[in-house]
C-alpha cells in the first residue's frame, strides 16, 4: 500500500467491507433496473460494477438480497459520485447513501 492509500484510508470514518455479491440498481427517475455487483460496502457508500456507466449526481436506488430468508436485505438510496470505465462493459460507480433500511 503507498504512502498516499494509507492517507486516504485513515480518512474514512466507518470500515468499508470487501464483498461480491449481486445486487440491482434502479434509477430512481423510472429508469431502467441494472444488474451489478457489489464490490464494498460501507454504511455511506458502496462500489458497484456495472455493465453500463451512469453519470455522476444520478439518483439510484440499490437492493442487495438476503442470501438466507432469516435475513431482510439492504435496499438504499444515494446517489452516483463516481464513475470510472475500465474497458467495454465494465464501469465502476461510487455511491454515497442518503438513506438505509
Amino acid at each position: 500500500m503507498s504512502f498516499h492509500d494509507q492517507q486516504y484510508n485513515e480518512k474514512r470514518n466507518f470500515i468499508r467491507m470487501q464483498i461480491d455479491t449481486q445486487a440491482y440498481l434502479q434509477v430512481s427517475d423510472g429508469g431502467e433496473r441494472l444488474a451489478v455487483v457489489c464490490q464494498d460496502l460501507s454504511s455511506t457508500g458502496a462500489q458497484l460494477q456495472s455493465a453500463k456507466p451512469l453519470e455522476l449526481g444520478t439518483e439510484v436506488e440499490l437492493q442487495i438480497p438476503s442470501p438466507t430468508p432469516q435475513h431482510q436485505g439492504l435496499n438504499a438510496r444515494g446517489k452516483v459520485v463516481r464513475c470510472q470505465s475500465q474497458g467495454p462493459g465494465v464501469h465502476i460507480l461510487g455511491l454515497t447513501f442518503d438513506s438505509v433500511s
